[in-house]
Parts: structure tokens; C-alpha cells; sequence
């Protein structure tokens, strides 16, 4: 059986335990592909990021 792709669209800057949940229960559901939001992309609703792209 072929396993589902899950994109998982984040804007963490800092990886924490909650970053690292919802990436482990994504790969309940198949493989994972992750995707960064530029910084230009985060300020644009929120802080500038402390840790640049």
C-alpha cells in the first residue's frame, strides 16, 4: 500500500515540543514534507522571527 504524502506548512523560528507533536502525528498519517515560511511571510502577521530563513 502506498503511503499518503502530508504537507505540514510551519513558521517556527524556534522548534519546540509542540513543533516536534504535530510532526510526529503528521507521520501517523504518511510522508511528511515540511514547509518554512519566509521571514517576509511570518513578519507579515506576526514578529519578525528571532532566527533568520
Amino acid at each position: 500500500m502506498k503511503k499518503a504524502k502530508v504537507y505540514v506548512a510551519m513558521s517556527a523560528d524556534l522548534i519546540h515540543p509542540g513543533h516536534l507533536n504535530i510532526i510526529k502525528k503528521a507521520k501517523e498519517y504518511g510522508e511528511v514534507t515540511l514547509g518554512l515560511l519566509t521571514d517576509k511571510a511570518i513578519a507579515s502577521y506576526k514578529r519578525l522571527p528571532f532566527l533568520s530563513y
